[in-house]
């Protein structure tokens, strides 16, 4: 079996146990690149939920960059006029992409 590829995810296994936070890890691979595609439409609003739950889907997966990114979006999202645009989108991506192989791992083991 796959140790916990963080202290994070090692702080939930602790308290949830490994299976349950194994399915957790796939919830948040398989609704990730759905959940920030939906950044580019909907209303400020929804976009903005979205990013607030990204940031704290991100920062229990303990994806600290990506949760920092996410973090700014929804500052931005916050302020009168601010818009996410494809640039900050594709640098989510990057983001997830850089923590998802190892979180991939433990979720399969």
């Amino acid at each position: 079996m796959e140790t916990p590829p963080n202290p994070a995810i090692g702080e939930l296994a602790s308290v949830m146990g490994d299976d349950a936070t194994r399915e957790i890890v796939r919830l948040f691979l398989e609704d990730f690149p759905q959940s920030v595609a939906r950044l580019s439409g909907g209303s400020r609003d929804e976009q903005h939920r979205i990013a607030h739950g990204l940031k704290s889907s991100a920062l229990h997966m303990g994806a600290r960059a990506l949760s920092e990114r996410m973090a700014r979006i929804e500052a931005l999202l916050g302020t009168e006029g601010g818009a996410v645009g494809k640039a900050e989108i594709a640098a989510a991506v990057v983001d997830f992409e850089a923590v998802a192989p190892a979180l991939r791992a433990y979720a399969q083991s």
